[in-house]
């Protein structure tokens, strides 16, 4: 069952924000239990995560934007028994270090988020128990990322994840997170301007059992771009883009009651880069 704070935040003050964002997100079957956070304030997703880690659920996305002088974010907790942490770090060299300290700890870098506020970045990273290897990287070309991500799949590290945002010099950055899950475990990505030509991979893809988990759509020069990243599965997946807040969560309630289908990525842009 949704928590109360996520019901009494559609009924909130935050409901008239929510026209200055567009949704989108990638839904799938679940008998999982998940929990969701929608434009709350950075010390309201730290309490609502507490609370949540306490009852065993584990944070699987984040995501960030900002209207107007405000910053907002968004999260989905997946109950998993497993505890997650969530930190803020500022700078690209403190990011390094943690991820260093926290591997000698035994944890994984799970999922990450960036932005750039004035002139430091700024990244939302989840960590989780574990000893999988695990690289996160920074490219400044999608050239880059790609050459990068040839030579890590020879050694079977695949991306999980993956990120856009503007560095503070103003050039478009890509963060990679790989993971080595063994070498069956494989994962692609595919990324295009067009949005129809996205749409039309998808569903070439989920004909060969690859099915979208990871969907990132970012902007460069002025041109809207979208990343998709795919793995084998068994249950098909669903992409909804171009949502409002409102109709957003109308298709989240309905799809839970009537399909037993929930929201597991969630990306969130506002509505001067609609396309």
């Amino acid at each position: 069952m949704r928590n109360l704070f996520l019901i009494a935040l559609l009924h909130s003050t935050f409901f008239t924000l929510s026209a200055q964002f567009t949704y989108s997100g990638v839904f799938v079957p679940a008998e999982t239990e998940f929990e969701y956070a929608q434009q709350v304030s950075w010390e309201a997703l730290q309490q609502q995560h507490k609370d949540l880690d306490d009852k065993g659920f584990r944070l699987v996305d984040i995501e960030t934007a900002k209207s107007g002088a405000r910053r907002y974010y968004w999260a989905i907790w997946k109950k998993e028994e497993v505890h997650s942490t969530l930190r803020q770090v500022e700078s690209w060299d403190s990011l390094v270090i943690m991820k260093r300290q926290m591997a000698a700890d035994s944890f994984v870098m799970d999922e990450i988020e960036a932005y750039t506020y004035g002139d430091k970045e700024y990244f939302l990273v989840v960590w989780v128990p574990g000893k999988t290897e695990h690289k996160i990287r920074r490219l400044t070309s999608w050239e880059g990322l790609e050459n990068d991500n040839e030579n890590l799949a020879r050694r079977d590290l695949q991306l999980v994840d993956i990120e856009g945002f503007e560095g503070k010099d103003g050039t478009t950055n890509y963060l990679a997170l790989y993971h080595w899950e063994g070498p069956e475990f494989k994962t692609y990505y595919y990324r295009t301007h067009d949005y129809d030509d996205f749409v039309t991979d998808k569903g070439y893809r989920q004909k060969s059992g690859y099915h979208l988990f990871d969907y990132e759509r970012f902007e460069k020069r002025g041109q809207s771009f979208y990343v998709g990243l795919y793995r084998e599965a068994n249950s098909a997946s669903r992409l909804e883009d171009h949502y409002s807040q409102e109709d957003f969560n109308k298709l989240m309630d309905s799809e839970k009651e009537n399909n037993n289908i929930v929201l597991t990525d969630i990306d969130i842009y506002t509505k001067e880069e609609e396309r």
